[in-house]
């Protein structure tokens, strides 16, 4: 079975720091590449810079980041034809509008609270 290769952005967030370690262990899962704001290694991974570079070989990018990186990533996911989870919250009704211009052209996901109960409860209302 052909594993699915994962970037990461904001590996060193709460949230990104917890993806990090659980895809490591996911049999089915390649994790790709990390993002951040800056280029860092810590232990023996390295946290790259968001670019097409770093984004190139992954299937899909998982964002937990802040609005304006979002749309940076974005901008690259659009160009490279990725598909991409956000997670991230806060953005303007301006930025919320160019992501829907994007759904136009690759796959999305978005939502701003990725937990089950949450997310029921907002199916259920």
């Amino acid at each position: 079975m052909k594993k699915i290769k994962v970037s990461i952005s904001g590996g060193l967030g709460r949230m990104g720091s917890l993806l990090v370690k659980r895809v490591k262990r996911e049999n089915s899962i390649k994790l790709v590449s990390v993002t951040e704001q800056r280029k860092i290694k810590r232990g023996n991974l390295v946290y790259e810079r968001n670019s097409i570079e770093s984004l190139r070989n992954s299937d899909v990018i998982i964002d937990f980041t802040r609005p304006k990186c979002t749309m940076e990533i974005l901008k690259i996911a659009v160009k490279l034809k990725k598909k991409i989870i956000i997670g991230t919250t806060g953005f303007t009704r301006s930025q919320e509008n160019q992501i829907k211009k994007y759904a136009k052209k690759i796959a999305i996901l978005k939502a701003g609270n990725m937990s089950l109960g949450v997310n029921l409860l907002m199916y259920l209302t």
